[in-house]
């Protein structure tokens, strides 16, 4: 995430917004394309829409990943 969205890896915190670090809508939806495609899994656009923080990411990502 630090080097694709260009986000220093000492600002990344569970806590984070994801608006702090997806500036605008291109950005969240190469970010679930680019999380799906890592952890094999599918991110619809409306799951992306219930997280806002990076620890909800790591939630979500658990239970599809889980699955």
């Amino acid at each position: 995430m630090t080097t694709r969205f260009a986000v220093p890896a000492g600002t990344i915190t569970a806590e984070t917004a994801l608006e702090e670090v997806l500036t605008d809508s291109l950005d969240v939806v190469e970010f679930g394309v680019v999380m799906g495609e890592h952890y094999n899994v599918l991110i619809s656009d409306e799951e992306l829409e219930t997280v806002t923080t990076i620890a909800d990411v790591a939630g979500l990502l658990s239970s599809k990943v889980a699955a």
